[in-house]
């Protein structure tokens, strides 16, 4: 049985663009999304050499506080299976929302899976539009 987790580590273009071109040979990635250990999950680290000073944005999350890492690569749908199956029970999910990535899958549909929850502040604008368009419909009917 070929090995679930990449032996090497995830290249800059990996992190930047999920459907970048690589020598991978896995057409299903699976990924999770962990807390970031460079700022703990806040964001924002503290200056250096700077008493007071505002904190700036993690680079290595990009302030989202949760780094997506690459955990297995699998050539078809059967062995995507295999691999969830055993992840899951080897706890590597325990702790973080999984991701699903189909490289081949058609533009805007690649994520089978998506990692990302959500933040406060999108959930807080789509039912402030929301509460928009029912006011719209409330008045014109």
């Amino acid at each position: 049985m070929p090995a679930l987790r990449n032996a090497e580590p995830q290249s800059e273009a990996d992190m930047d663009c999920p459907t970048a071109g690589d020598d991978s040979q896995g057409r299903f990635r699976i990924y999770r999304l962990c807390e970031c250990p460079n700022c703990e999950g806040e964001g924002e680290v503290a200056r250096k050499g700077v008493a007071a000073g505002a904190p700036l944005k993690c680079h290595e999350c990009r302030g989202e506080g949760k780094v997506r890492e690459r955990v297995a690569e699998c050539p078809d749908e059967r062995s995507l299976g295999v691999a969830l199956v055993t992840l899951g029970r080897e706890g590597e999910f325990a702790d973080c929302p999984i991701g699903i990535l189909d490289t081949e899958g058609e533009v805007g549909q690649k994520w089978l899976v998506n990692p990302w929850l959500p933040s406060t502040r999108n959930v807080r604008d789509a039912a402030r539009l929301l509460g928009q368009q029912r006011r719209k419909g409330e008045a014109s009917g």
